[in-house]
């Protein structure tokens, strides 16, 4: 019966081993995550306003019965929303770089 184990040596590298310290930080996508939270509160604001006939007909009656005032307001809004959010995900980018 033959012996069929070997042994090993390490191998010796000039190569640094990256440590934790060493290792870059994963990069995070803030926007993605803001966008994520404002379409699940859409989302969600849907599925309520959907799942009772009596609010579904007071939105439609709400959204039917905007003039040319109404849906301005709605549009500023939605750009504010939409600069607020982008303005948002600025910041944070900018304190994860200060401290990356």
């Amino acid at each position: 019966m033959t012996d069929t184990t070997t042994t090993t040596t390490p191998v010796q590298t000039d190569e640094k081993v990256p440590t934790d310290e060493n290792l870059p930080r994963p990069r995070i996508r803030i926007g993605a995550a803001l966008w994520g939270l404002v379409l699940l509160a859409a989302g969600g604001g849907a599925l309520w306003i959907f799942t009772d006939p009596a609010r579904r007909e007071a939105a439609s009656l709400a959204v039917l019965g905007l003039d040319g005032f109404g849906w301005s307001i709605v549009a500023l809004v939605t750009v504010g929303g939409i600069l607020t959010l982008v303005a948002l995900a600025a910041v944070i980018r900018s304190l994860q770089r200060g401290r990356a």
